[in-house]
C-alpha cells in the first residue's frame, strides 16, 4: 500500500482516517484542512507533513464540536448515538503564536481557577492549545519532529 503524501489531505482522505467525523459536512472539514495547513511548513517530512495536517484539522473539529454543543458521534456501533462534552462551551479561540502565526484561545468560566480578580478567562501556551485533543497531541509529535530546535551554549 501507499501512502499519497501530496498536500493538502483531500476530505475523501480525511474521512478515511477520521470515521468518527462522519457527520461533519465536507465544507467544514474543507476549511478545517486549509487552516490546518497554515500550521504545517514546506521542509517538513512530506509523509509528516501530511498527517499533520489531518491531525490538525481533527484537533480543530474537535474544539468546534465542543464550543457548539458538544454533539460528539460516536465511533462505535457504526456511528450510532451520541455523547455529551462535560466541557462544551468552554473552549474559545483567543490566542496561540507559532513563529510568524497565531492563534488564540480562552476556557470561558475558567476565570475563578486561575486569576478571578482579572475576570477575562485564562490565556493558555500554544502547547496547551494542541494538547486540549488527543489530536492535538499526534500533531504535536508531528511538529517535534519536524521543527529544529536551537540551544544556545
Amino acid at each position: 500500500m501507499t501512502f499519497n503524501t501530496t498536500l493538502p489531505p483531500t476530505v475523501e482522505e480525511f474521512r478515511k482516517v477520521f470515521p468518527e467525523f462522519s457527520e461533519v459536512s465536507d465544507e467544514q472539514i474543507e476549511f478545517y484542512l486549509y487552516t490546518a495547513m497554515q500550521w504545517v511548513d514546506t521542509f517538513w517530512y512530506p509523509v509528516d507533513a501530511k498527517l499533520a495536517v489531518l491531525y490538525a484539522a481533527a484537533h480543530y473539529l474537535s474544539l468546534h464540536d465542543r464550543a457548539s454543543g458538544g454533539e460528539i458521534t460516536s465511533g462505535d456501533n457504526g456511528g450510532s448515538g451520541s455523547v455529551t462534552d462535560p466541557e462544551v462551551g468552554k473552549i474559545w479561540v483567543k490566542s496561540v503564536r507559532f513563529r510568524d502565526r497565531q492563534v488564540s484561545y480562552e476556557r470561558v468560566g475558567a476565570a475563578s481557577e486561575k486569576n478571578s480578580s482579572s475576570g477575562s478567562g485564562s490565556d493558555t501556551s500554544a502547547s496547551e492549545f494542541w494538547e486540549s485533543t488527543p489530536y492535538g497531541q499526534i500533531y504535536l509529535s508531528f511538529r517535534r519532529r519536524n521543527v529544529a530546535h536551537v540551544a544556545v551554549v
